[in-house]
C-alpha cells in the first residue's frame, strides 16, 4: 500500500506493517525539528498545545519524549478539545494567556 498523506510514525513500524509505503515523512521529522529549535534558542522549558486528536496526541506524546531525552522540561500542556473550532479566539486566547 502507497499512502500520500499518512504521516503517523506508527506506520513506521515494518513489522507490523511489512508493505505499508509513503511519499511524505513520518511526523517523528517535525517533532525532532522542534526540539532543534527549542535546543537552538537555548530554551529549558516550553509550554505546548496540542489538538485531542490521533494525530495531535501522537506528536505530544513524541515531543514530550524527544524533550526530556534533551533536558528539555514541559511548563504548560494544553490539549484543545477535538473540533472546539481551534478558530474559536475566546478558547485559544484563554489558553495562550
Amino acid at each position: 500500500q502507497v499512502s500520500f498523506f499518512s504521516t503517523s510514525p506508527e506506520l513506521s513500524n515494518k513489522q507490523r506493517f511489512e508493505y505499508f509505503s509513503r511519499t511524505i515523512p513520518s511526523d517523528h521529522y517535525q517533532v525532532k525539528a522542534m526540539v532543534e529549535i527549542v535546543k537552538r534558542m537555548s530554551w529549558s522549558y516550553v509550554s505546548i498545545i496540542y489538538e485531542e486528536s490521533n494525530y495531535g496526541i501522537k506528536a505530544f506524546e513524541e515531543l514530550e519524549d524527544l524533550l526530556a531525552e534533551n533536558n528539555i522540561c514541559i511548563a504548560i500542556k494544553e490539549k484543545l478539545v477535538k473540533d472546539s473550532g481551534v478558530a474559536d479566539e475566546i478558547a485559544y486566547d484563554s489558553i495562550v494567556q
